[in-house]
């Protein structure tokens, strides 16, 4: 790896360039030399152009990718990359200033590490928290949790091209859990991962409890295609009247991770939880019997 590293951010995007253009903004004040990274924006919707007068500094570009999914527009954005560093974000996410200048530093104090797992920090629609952002305070992008079982979620996430190279791209057939399976693959390969607390970028926490739901069974949809469950239908059931019980184990979770909630967001994120565990459940037996995966999320 050289002195200054060329990175690529690739960054898919669909029907979204209001929030877009604040993730660019961010990207165009970033620390790092301009002349050493590319930004590729990937449009997963050819048809909805670029607004116009729409500012895209000089080093981002935005191509086109008309097969349909975030995977298969990482892996357009891949493809198109020139960098030794490749990394990942999305166009709802707005990272630190220094975002790549630490990822870069970084790989340079941890020459062990081919991967990164950058922390993920929720920001708010207001002052108010909703039950379901009380919900992602407790739940959401535990990348630290994430990269100690060797995956990192692509919100934030950088890789060496040589991983790249030796496992491939994404899987472009999954629609959910494509970033998880990718780790995997890499781990096995023995590319290990570091969590990067310095590396941030930050990301808005879902407003809505059919948001969470959305993508919980979605979730359990992608899950079912990275490993092909041996799980019997008689296990299956089994695990469902497991779920069903109270989970009174999460509320040191809860009251860990959630310091700044108040006593009644607490119990109401419990609650959630709980309808979230069922929910899961419920969708894994749904999904055994041969109903169609959710990708609607």
């Amino acid at each position: 790896m050289s002195s200054i590293p060329f990175i690529s951010i690739i960054i898919p995007t669909y029907r979204d360039w209001q929030r877009l253009s604040y993730c660019i903004d961010a990207l165009d004040k970033q620390t790092y030399p301009k002349k050493s990274f590319e930004v590729i924006i990937v449009n997963n919707d050819p048809k909805d152009q670029v607004p116009e007068n729409y500012y895209l500094p000089e080093n981002i570009t935005v191509v086109p990718e008309s097969i349909s999914g975030s995977y298969a527009a990482r892996n357009k954005g891949i493809s198109l990359a020139k960098g030794e560093i490749f990394g990942f974000t999305d166009s709802d996410c707005i990272p630190h200033y220094d975002w790549l200048k630490n990822a870069v530093q970084f790989f340079e104090e941890n020459l062990e590490y081919d991967r990164i797992g950058g922390k993920v920090e929720l920001f708010f629609s207001g002052n108010q928290y909703t039950v379901a952002e009380a919900y992602e305070i407790v739940y959401a992008f535990r990348q630290d949790e994430n990269v100690k079982n060797g995956r990192s979620v692509t919100a934030n996430m950088f890789t060496k091209k040589a991983v790249l190279d030796k496992i491939g791209p994404f899987n472009q057939s999954m629609y959910s859990g494509g970033d998880f399976e990718w780790g995997k693959r890499a781990t096995l390969n023995n590319f290990q991962i570091g969590y990067g607390s310095n590396v941030i970028v930050k990301h808005p926490a879902r407003k809505e409890l059919e948001q969470i739901i959305k993508k919980a069974r979605r979730v359990v949809s992608g899950k079912k295609e990275i490993v092909e469950s041996e799980t019997s239908v008689l296990q299956k059931y089994i695990n469902f009247a497991y779920e069903i019980r109270p989970p009174f184990n999460e509320f040191k979770h809860i009251f860990s991770r959630g310091k700044q909630l108040n006593f009644r967001l607490k119990l109401l994120v419990f609650f959630t939880r709980y309808n979230i565990r069922v929910t899961r459940a419920y969708e894994e037996l749904r999904l055994v019997h041969g109903a169609k995966p959710v990708y609607d999320a």
